[in-house]
């Protein structure tokens, strides 16, 4: 009997251990009895809270949230709770400012590099990115606007940057004449001191890059005419009129082809009305010759008259060009100088406009001839699209501004 009471008191005991662990263990699983754990995870958040940078709030968001989630019910923890719950959004709100500020500063760091050593690429894929996050930073657009100008105009010849020049040049000019505005017009070397030579700049780099980079001269003439209606330095920069006055030379030179192939027409044997209708043909087209070659004239004379005097050998390469139409228009060069001396009290001609043929009074017996004689092509002497041609270049009026910073 003795033995069974020993072994019954036995199993009473293991079954007192056995219930106090699992009471224990109750214990434990529940989060809000737990205060230790609610007491550390509320000093680490608070050690956190004060540090202000990235890591510092990220650490602080991740503990406030790991303490919401264990003890965010706890009647014990109910002030630190509401706490959190109240304050944590506006921390993850700051937090993705904080990493996107970051971020944006990483990426202007990095443009600015690429700009100090002219890692032009660079320059261009990161002010892309800066673009596809802020599209209506203007400086930012004039800067990428100007670069493939100075790469080709200074001597570099560097074809390269071309396109892009153009298209940022233009959005540019889209957002100013849209009524955008800034304090300084451009970045770096790149900025200008007002709206109006921002606009001219950009409007003779799209004019001078389509004309010698993309060939196409007609293109370039709305841009490089509004340079010169402007009422900045640009409005005196020889280049435009020159570009200009190069499309007249080819125009005339088309001019002349005609002109010459309409006079290798002309037969002896010809009736009268078949004689006088190639007679007033090549009339027609010597007219529309004088006019172009007159608006060539007033285009390089401006070049002349607007070059630096102490640029001598392009000074007499613009009046040779003067002379080459003058001569080809009157048949002699006598009167080129004032000719070239009047033209300053003109208007300068839109070369986007219809040109205005020019006859002169008839002469005698023309029935059967042409009235004027065999012509050579014109061609002009000196190119802006290689400057190394020239000992003396025209100079550009872009302003070398005092870097700017943000």
């Amino acid at each position: 009997m003795k033995t069974i009471f020993r072994h019954l008191n036995i199993a009473l005991l293991l079954a007192a251990v056995v219930s106090l662990g699992a009471v224990g263990g109750f214990a434990q699983d529940d989060p809000c009895g737990d205060a230790e754990g609610q007491l550390a995870l509320g000093d680490k958040f608070r050690a956190e809270f004060p540090k202000k940078d990235v890591a510092g709030r990220k650490a602080a968001i991740a503990t406030g949230k790991q303490f919401l989630e264990k003890y965010g019910s706890c009647e014990s923890a109910a002030d630190m709770a509401t706490y959190l719950k109240t304050n944590l959004p506006t921390m993850e709100k700051n937090y993705s400012a904080m990493v996107e500020a970051e971020a944006k500063q990483a990426l202007y760091n990095r443009f600015d590099a690429a700009v100090k050593s002219k890692n032009w690429d660079d320059v261009y894929a990161s002010g892309r990115e800066i673009l596809a996050k802020e599209p209506d930073q203007l400086d930012l657009m004039i800067t990428l606007g100007s670069i493939g100008y100075d790469e080709l105009f200074a001597g570099r010849t560097n074809f390269k940057y071309n396109d892009e020049t153009i298209r940022y040049a233009k959005q540019a000019i889209a957002a100013i004449e849209a009524g955008k505005t800034s304090k300084t017009f451009g970045l770096f070397d790149w900025s200008f001191k007002d709206k109006q030579t921002a606009l001219a700049e950009l409007n003779l780099t799209i004019g001078y890059l389509t004309q010698v980079a993309v060939k196409n001269k007609k293109e370039a003439l709305p841009y490089l005419y509004k340079v010169t209606q402007s009422t900045t330095p640009a409005a005196k920069n020889p280049v435009p009129y020159e570009l200009v006055g190069k499309f007249y030379f080819d125009e005339l030179n088309l001019l002349v082809e005609k002109i010459k192939a309409a006079e290798a027409t002309q037969n002896p044997n010809d009736t009268v009305e078949v004689a006088q209708k190639k007679v007033d043909d090549i009339k027609a087209l010597v007219a529309m010759a004088n006019g172009t070659a007159e608006r060539a004239m007033d285009a390089f004379s401006r070049a002349f008259t607007n070059a630096d005097p102490k640029a001598l050998e392009y000074k007499k390469l613009m009046k040779t060009n003067v002379e080459a139409a003058y001569r080809l228009r009157f048949g002699k060069v006598d009167g080129v100088d004032s000719w070239i001396a009047s033209v300053v009290n003109k208007p300068f001609p839109n070369p986007t406009s219809p040109i205005t043929p020019v006859s002169d009074p008839e002469p005698v017996n023309t029935a059967t001839t042409s009235s004027v004689a065999t012509v050579a092509p014109v061609v002009p002497v000196a190119t802006v699209s290689k400057p190394v041609t020239t000992t003396a270049k025209p100079v550009s009026t872009k302003t070398v501004a005092k870097k700017k910073t943000r």
